[in-house]
C-alpha cells in the first residue's frame, strides 16, 4: 500500500468522526427547538413525580449517571398521562413525591417536559454540545488540510 492510499486515511477517519459531530450537534438543535416549542406553545399542567431512578450509562470505567423520573399528570382534555420526560434538568435530584410543573404537547402529550425550575429547561447542556461539536470539526477540517498537504504537498 503507496502513501497514496494511506493518506485516504486521514481523510476517511476524521470524515466518520466529523459525521458523528455532525449528528451530535443536530440533536442538540433538536434538543433546544423542542424546549422552546412545548415552553412557549405547549400545553401546561401540574404534575406528581411518581418516581425517580437512577439510570446508569457507560462502560466500567466512564459510567455517567442521570435521574430518570416517571410523572404522572392530566391534560386539559381530561387524559391521564404517565411518562418520563423527553429530556430532563434536575441532575441527580430526586423529586419523587413532589409536584412539578409539566409542558407537554397537546397532540402528543407523552412528549413533555419537567423544568427544574418551574419555567424552562436549562440551555447550558445543547449549547455546550453545540460548541463542542463545533469546535471538533474546526479541528478536523485543520486536520485534514494539514495531512492532505504533508501527503499532497502544500498548494499555497
Amino acid at each position: 500500500m503507496g502513501l497514496e492510499h494511506i493518506g485516504l486515511i486521514f481523510v476517511i477517519v476524521p470524515a466518520v468522526i466529523g459525521i458523528i459531530a455532525l449528528l451530535m450537534m443536530l440533536s442538540a438543535v433538536r434538543d433546544l427547538l423542542r424546549n422552546a416549542r412545548l415552553t412557549t406553545r405547549g400545553q401546561q399542567a401540574r404534575g406528581m413525580v411518581i418516581s425517580s431512578q437512577v439510570h446508569v450509562s457507560g462502560d466500567r470505567d466512564n459510567r455517567s449517571s442521570t435521574m430518570v423520573e416517571t410523572i404522572e399528570f392530566t391534560t386539559d382534555r381530561g387524559q391521564q398521562i404517565r411518562t418520563n420526560p423527553v429530556r430532563g434538568d434536575v441532575g441527580m435530584l430526586d423529586r419523587t413525591g413532589q409536584e412539578v410543573v409539566v409542558f407537554y404537547d397537546r397532540e402528543r402529550p407523552e412528549r413533555m417536559i419537567a423544568p427544574k425550575n418551574g419555567r424552562s429547561l436549562s440551555w447550558w447542556q445543547p449549547v455546550t454540545r453545540i460548541g463542542f461539536s463545533l469546535v471538533m470539526l474546526v479541528f478536523l477540517s485543520g486536520f485534514v488540510v494539514f495531512t492532505r498537504g504533508i501527503f499532497h504537498g502544500f498548494p499555497f
